[in-house]
């Protein structure tokens, strides 16, 4: 607690920065479970400022490296010997660095391309400590009723109960497989080959996604239009269809990616959409159906159809 008033303390005093970057210098040095929290504000314009959303959203997946010496140790530790053993190729420069772990570019002995997650040393330890924190900070905000919608102590037990979850790849790893079943009959929706048998609590690999484009690079204009058109990407096409795969896992296959962010999404040539990170996922309940209802009632500008699914939907909630 003491360190979080002594990182506010120095990023109030310092100048010629705006209140957006410095809510973002905020959370990453805070790093753990606030930088979580961090990411997940960036997706909530409804809830923050456009301006400090978008400036959060660099937190997605470029949190401040651990030097991979640290990170071999966590490795060697699950996997019983240094990543030489393993693959053929490893590039020790991370591609991606998020609140949980470092994800790195490798090559198996058989020649496959794939991507190895391996967990921050000692993250869940300072997950847990910083959850006391995030928790003591909701507490206080519903004393004082700053909002009376819903209580934010309500909201950091379930973002505390994700998180927990995420922090195993062994969880991730088993929603990933549904995925890919479900996703075969789809040649739009991409789901990387997992390695069950590469996989433990700490370290997960899965199949490299190649020539793609991360979601992420182009909000922040990391990528342009002309760029996205060389690789036969259409970034209207592929808005609708990322809407599209959304109802189809969450009304058809009952099963859903809960955690869509700019990070989590890759476009391909040809209009096709790879997801990535399963640690997040929703299961729908029969009563999806009735929502669906709902929505078919918008569709059509039936009000009063509408309402009455909606009542209905809510009920069985």
């Amino acid at each position: 607690m003491f360190e979080i008033f002594i990182i506010l303390l120095v990023i109030s005093l310092t100048r010629d920065l705006t209140g957006p970057e410095r809510l973002r210098i905020f959370f990453e040095r805070a790093s753990g479970g606030l930088i979580k929290l961090g990411q997940i504000l960036a997706l909530r314009q409804d809830f923050i400022p456009p301006a400090y959303a978008n400036e959060l959203l660099k937190l997605l997946s470029n949190a401040p490296e651990v030097p991979f010496i640290e990170i071999h140790k966590v490795f060697i530790r699950e996997m019983g010997g240094p990543v030489g053993k393993f693959f053929a190729e490893f590039n020790a420069v991370p591609v991606a660095s998020a609140s949980i772990a470092q994800v790195y570019e490798a090559r198996l002995k058989d020649g496959s391309k794939v991507a190895v997650k391996i967990q921050r040393p000692g993250i869940k330890e300072v997950f847990e400590s910083d959850f006391l924190v995030i928790s003591f900070f909701a507490s206080l905000i519903d004393f004082f009723r700053f909002f009376t919608a819903v209580t934010v102590i309500e909201v950091v037990s379930e973002f505390i109960s994700w998180t927990r979850r995420e922090l195993d790849f062994r969880y991730e790893l088993k929603n990933a497989l549904i995925f890919y079943q479900y996703g075969r009959g789809s040649e739009q929706t991409i789901i990387p080959t997992q390695y069950p048998e590469m996989t433990t609590s700490k370290v997960l690999v899965q199949e490299f996604i190649e020539n793609s484009v991360l979601v992420e690079d182009v909000i922040l204009g990391k990528i342009k239009k002309e760029e996205l058109l060389q690789k036969n990407i259409d970034l209207e096409i592929m808005s609708q269809y990322l809407i599209k795969e959304g109802m189809r896992q969450y009304f058809i296959d009952g099963f859903f990616h809960a955690d869509p962010h700019p990070a989590n999404l890759m476009l391909l040539p040809g209009n096709k959409l790879a997801f990535l990170d399963f640690g997040i996922v929703g299961e729908a309940k029969e009563t999806r159906l009735v929502l669906l209802k709902f929505v078919y009632g918008a569709a059509i500008r039936d009000i009063d159809y509408m309402s009455q699914n909606l009542i209905e939907f809510g009920r069985g909630i």
